[in-house]
């Protein structure tokens, strides 16, 4: 099958190297520039420790050093997937959104129709130059100097102008032998539904040429010189050219300009784009007209992993950051996030450079907030907190807002970053503290000392993180009814993260169907050891025994040990980490109360450890292998264990 011609171009145009490459290898970050999207890793097609595999995203190529292997993303799949040339095409194409073209015999003849249609593009970018010129575009350039635009930037720019004639643009392009439909297919002119003569879509407007990532126009954007005018803006219509939501204003300049700009601006405008320019802030794009999108984000992602979005101080520039809150969260992951510069009330970036000046600009982008900072703002500005009530709702939101995170180990720092929120905001104590709690350095040691904080937390949690994960193994029917606190859990192993993703994906099918997918993904000795350890082979329900039943209640108790356990470190971090002024009497006492908590469960432990010396399942461990079962042995509960004797007997 042939290929069109520009299918391949726009295929390279929507995907990059390093998108394809990051498959397949582990970037050398320290080695790698990834906002000049120069990518170096150990190479893919030979054995090597060091990193001589380098992806350039701008160029579109791979290069290895060390085996010489060279080509295309198109040629990267063809190697690592073992493919043919069509194959990887189609591959790539499904990711980037891309139809397959059939087969077409009149496919030279389409690209030729395209390439009319640029070249219809270029001459209109021409002509609204000239009007701007001439005595037509008077007006228009007095309006221009009063943005206070340089001669530069408005060649820079191709700044032009739509005179306020019905036909001009389509008389120029109609002498120039241009069909008559094609004109109409570039959106440049319109025929009336009543058949009349074929009319400019732009009149009376300063002309902004839009540009693909190759440098094309494609579009083009409209102000209004009138203030009577139905639109401030008018943008071109989506062609076989343009398509609004996947392109951007200034993208292909922007890109280069990263060399010399460590972040990437997204303003909301035309003006805004090239007032940042004349600035300097030369790495600079806009949405056309419309809210930033999924493909624009992605696409803005492709040339920097952590753009500031500049928008509006006013209300509706506040709400359209609310809003790209919602379209990004499911698509951040780590290395790949927004960043938000907020504007003075009633100031754009254009505002605020000529009033304050480039530096007032470049601070507001040093002070940019986070992405998580703006949701807290999104879901606490204006609401009042002094009630229980009012605080369980905003939790339901924030939970809600997070749900949409697919990264999980990105989720729970969100968490954690909540937490911590929530925690300044809310649990804080203020006003007079005790004298006995003044000079609390003494106290603070104690704090730091104590049963709790000492524990072999990490070692505990890991004993019981297995635990789980073996008995979703063994007992799958398990998983449906437990999924919800499942995800809720905050694991802390890398590994039990990635486990317990693949178990919840595969909770239709049978232990063996489960284990065998976990082994084939994982390895054999990661799964054979999670399995196959002592500390979980003790458990009845674990060992030779079946008992569903059993293992449904080890699995709740385990479960809610965990967060009894992680709700008694909240205490002591909240203690431990709060200035020592405001540690009052009220902060020991909470302390003093998880303290006992703890000693009851020590107790327990030292109960059970008694009772099971030799294992149900025939198991024995020694001395030493029962210090290692201590912090699993507290966590079950004696009612447990008495079931489960009693069922053996």
């Amino acid at each position: 099958m042939s290929l069109p011609p520009g299918f391949l171009e726009e295929l390279r145009a929507r995907i990059s190297v390093s998108q394809v490459v990051g498959r397949k290898v582990s970037w050398d970050m320290k080695k790698s520039n990834q906002s000049k999207g120069d990518m170096w890793a150990p190479c893919p097609f030979h054995q090597e420790k060091t990193a001589s595999f380098h992806v350039d995203d701008r160029k579109g190529f791979y290069y290895c050093f060390g085996c010489h292997a060279k080509g295309d993303a198109i040629s990267f799949v063809k190697e690592t997937e073992n493919v043919n040339f069509i194959e990887a095409v189609e591959i790539l194409a499904k990711e980037a959104g891309l139809q397959m073209p059939q087969q077409d015999p009149l496919a030279k003849e389409k690209s030729s129709y395209r390439d009319e249609l640029f070249k219809i593009m270029e001459l209109s970018v021409r002509f609204y130059q000239r009007s701007l010129s001439s005595a037509k575009g008077e007006r228009a350039r007095e309006y221009i100097k009063s943005r206070q635009l340089t001669s530069k930037i408005i060649d820079d720019f191709e700044l032009g102008f739509a005179a306020n004639n019905r036909t001009d643009l389509f008389d120029y392009l109609s002498d120039k032998n241009i069909p008559e439909q094609h004109i109409i297919d570039t959106g440049m002119c319109l025929r009336p539904d009543d058949g009349g003569t074929v009319y400019d879509r732009f009149r009376d407007r300063i002309m902004y040429p839009i540009r693909d990532s190759r440098g094309r126009c494609i579009a083009f954007g409209g102000r209004a010189m009138s203030k009577n005018a139905r639109a401030k803006y008018l943008n071109s219509p989506e062609t076989k050219l343009f398509d609004k939501g996947r392109s951007l204003y200034n993208f292909s300049t922007a890109r280069a300009a990263l060399n010399s700009q460590s972040s990437l601006i997204v303003a909301e405008g035309y003006m805004d784009v090239i007032a940042l320019s004349q600035a300097n802030f030369k790495a600079s794009v806009a949405p056309l007209g419309t809210a930033i999108t999924k493909d624009q984000l992605t696409l803005i992602w492709r040339i920097s992993p952590e753009p500031v979005i500049a928008l509006d101080g006013d209300r509706a520039g506040i709400g359209a950051a609310y809003r790209l809150v919602d379209v990004a969260l499911p698509l951040i992951e780590t290395g790949k996030t927004i960043k938000f510069a907020l504007m003075p009330e009633g100031y754009d970036p254009d505002d605020l450079i000529k009033e304050r000046g480039r530096d007032a600009m470049q601070n507001f982008v040093d002070q940019s907030i986070s992405l998580a900072d703006l949701l807290w703002r999104r879901e606490t500005d204006g609401f009042s907190f002094n009630n229980p009530e009012a605080r369980a709702d905003l939790d339901k939101r924030l939970d809600l807002a997070l749900s949409n995170i697919r990264d999980r180990q990105l989720k729970y720092h969100y968490q954690q970053h909540f937490k911590d929120l929530k925690w300044d905001a809310f649990t804080k104590k203020s006003g007079k503290k005790s004298s006995a709690i003044q000079d609390n350095t003494s106290a603070r040691t104690a704090v730091k000392g104590s049963f709790i904080a000492n524990s072999d937390k990490k070692n505990f949690i890991s004993l019981k993180e297995k635990v789980i994960l073996a008995i979703l193994v063994k007992y799958p029917n398990l998983i449906e009814r437990n999924k919800e606190k499942l995800m809720a859990m905050e694991w802390i192993y890398k590994d039990h993260v990635l486990i317990v993703d693949e178990i919840l994906n595969n909770g239709h099918l049978g232990h063996e169907e489960i284990l065998e997918n976990l082994q084939n993904k994982f390895g054999d000795k990661l799964i054979e050891k999670l399995l196959r350890q002592n500390h979980v082979q003790i458990i009845p329900c674990l060992g030779t025994k079946n008992d569903p039943e059993q293992a449904g209640l080890i699995l709740s108790d385990e479960i809610s040990k965990l967060e009894m356990q992680r709700g008694l470190d909240a205490e002591l971090e909240e203690v431990v980490n709060s200035p020592a002024e405001e540690l009052d009497e009220t902060a020991f006492w909470r302390l003093g109360q998880a303290t006992q908590v703890k000693q009851n469960l020590n107790k327990s432990e030292k109960d059970d450890v008694e009772n099971f010396e030799t294992a149900p399942n025939g198991v024995k461990f020694n001395k030493e292998e029962k210090s290692q079962f201590d912090a699993l042995l507290e966590e079950i509960s004696q009612d447990t264990f008495n079931k489960s004797k009693n069922s053996e007997n």
